[in-house]
């Protein structure tokens, strides 16, 4: 399927290269270094902590995200860490607390922008040190407001284009060594559905011809922002080493420790095909490479989705 787009005269660069074919880095030449979208580059890049369960939903404006990790937390639930670097939305949300595992993730970034609602008391003098600018209510900048259309604690909404506006010491994004190709690489697996689970949350998704309609908890999804499905382009399940860390919610529940530095299995999702893939991470400041047989797997240009799932039997992951 061809697939036609319109880009800003920054990404012109990347329309030719991906128009023949051919996968780029995108750091050079004004696309986000995260999705390939154009206007990206020389942001800052911001994780924004999401609320993950049914009164949190539908979302508002995640499919504004230019990539979404997806992390277990306590209980076996998953929370969503949305980074946006090509566009910074009025209304984000609904926002919730920080967690030891997105410290690893934010390390591959220079100065990145942290929003969450709160974190667990031993874990926020760890959060403060890191080299990072937290936009935690009250700080930086930060603005928020609660959605009187939904209950505490799943009402708690950003406005993401004032605080990035307002926030001090925020660094440009950098090219973290991923690539992108509208057209698909040869050698790929038909494949119509995905479905990865953890303990008590799942995401899946169907193939739609243009991308990948994403479902949470078995519940198709529509952006409350858009009020359109939320579809990313490529798709990773990212097989990875789970712990159990020193930290807790109030309830006494766990929280693990997921690794994303290291290397491991993973299965790539664009264009209806399903790549078997490597994924490798050697240090924090290093981004993940996701190679096939030693060489780069180009991601479809547009929003990504990476499902950090369990390597044990925590996890689950099927195709179809």
């Amino acid at each position: 399927m061809t697939k036609i787009r319109t880009y800003f005269a920054s990404a012109i660069a990347v329309a030719l290269t991906v128009s023949l074919g051919a996968s780029a880095s995108v750091a050079a030449d004004g696309a986000s270094p995260l999705s390939g979208l154009p206007g990206g580059a020389g942001n800052p890049v911001i994780m924004v902590k999401i609320d993950n369960v049914g009164p949190a939903r539908p979302h508002t404006n995640i499919s504004k995200a230019d990539m979404v990790y997806v992390e277990q937390v306590e209980g076996g639930l998953t929370r969503i860490a949305a980074l946006y670097n090509s566009s910074f939305p009025s209304k984000v949300g609904p926002v919730r607390s920080a967690r030891i595992s997105d410290l690893e993730i934010l390390e591959q970034f220079d100065n990145p922008g942290f929003a969450y609602s709160g974190a667990n008391k031993a874990l926020l003098p760890k959060i403060a040190k890191k080299p990072l600018v937290r936009l935690g209510p009250s700080l930086n900048g930060a603005k928020y407001s609660r959605d009187s259309s939904r209950r505490i604690p799943h009402n708690l909404m950003l406005d993401l284009s004032s605080t990035v506006k307002k926030a001090k010491g925020l660094g440009a994004v950098k090219d973290i060594g991923l690539t992108f190709a509208e057209a698909a690489p040869a050698g790929g697996k038909a494949t119509t559905t995905f479905k990865a689970q953890w303990p008590a949350s799942s995401v899946s998704g169907k193939w739609n011809g243009s991308g990948w309609a994403i479902a949470l908890d078995n519940k198709a999804q529509k952006d409350k922002g858009t009020g359109k499905a939320v579809v990313a382009q490529t798709v990773v399940v990212q097989l990875v080493t789970q712990t159990v860390s020193g930290y807790g919610d109030k309830f006494g529940g766990k929280t693990p420790l997921v690794k994303t530095v290291g290397a491991g299995k993973a299965f790539i999702l664009r264009d209806g095909q399903r790549y078997d893939a490597e994924w490798s991470r050697p240090s924090g400041a290093s981004g993940t490479s996701y190679t096939v047989n030693g060489a780069a797997l180009p991601f479809d240009i547009g929003q990504v989705w990476v499902l950090l799932v369990p390597n044990d039997s925590k996890g689950k992951y099927s195709f179809k």
